[in-house]
């Protein structure tokens, strides 16, 4: 691997709307890229020489080269994270390497909880509301699913006791008997969690 090969890649993947698909182990080879020309610095005699100047060189424009490529690649998947739900598992992950995957699912979890957490206090606040909150049947576990709302639905007071005022394209945590009905009725889609 060269330092055009990284320049040429970054090129390429700043023109992609979508991740490129890279081999596998590309950054295992980049960090032993990386250490063979560390390697190479060290190697060399004189440090003022211009063989060093021209390894030092390739060394600097190699890592800023992988660091730009990991940054814009990272930014498309969080871009994907944002749209996670409108999306199947399958594409959403298409393109990542093993290391990537795992920033998404990552960023996925924490984005979903982080959401969860704000409409949790949003949600604390008392709303006069003229629907009853419908309880579930005895020996109901309270299990919740993650949905990414198609259309926008009217508030209704859900089974846990919460109030859920939902509009299209956001991805919430319902609980599993109004996530299931609402996907019966196609208002929601299911994501599957990761």
């Amino acid at each position: 691997m060269s330092d055009l090969d990284l320049v040429n890649l970054l090129r390429k993947e700043r023109k992609a709307a979508e991740l490129l698909p890279l081999e596998p182990g590309f950054y295992q080879k980049v960090g032993e890229y990386l250490a063979e020309l560390e390697q190479d610095r060290k190697d060399v005699k004189d440090p003022y020489s211009v063989e060093a100047q021209i390894i030092e060189d390739e060394l600097k424009a190699a890592r800023g080269s992988i660091g730009r490529l990991i940054d814009l690649r990272i930014k498309k998947i969080t871009r994907k994270v944002q749209r996670a739900g409108s999306a199947s598992r399958d594409v959403a992950i298409k393109g990542m390497t093993p290391e990537e995957e795992q920033i998404y699912r990552k960023t996925l979890a924490a984005l979903t909880e982080g959401r969860e957490s704000i409409l949790n206090s949003v949600n604390r606040v008392e709303r006069t509301t003229t629907e009853r909150a419908l309880t579930p049947k005895r020996g109901m576990n309270q299990e919740y699913a993650l949905v990414i709302m198609m259309e926008s639905v009217p508030t209704f007071a859900g089974v846990d006791g919460r109030p859920y005022s939902l509009q299209r394209g956001d991805l919430v945590m319902l609980p599993a008997l109004h996530a299931k009905n609402l996907c019966n009725k196609n208002l929601a889609r299911e994501c599957r969690q990761v």
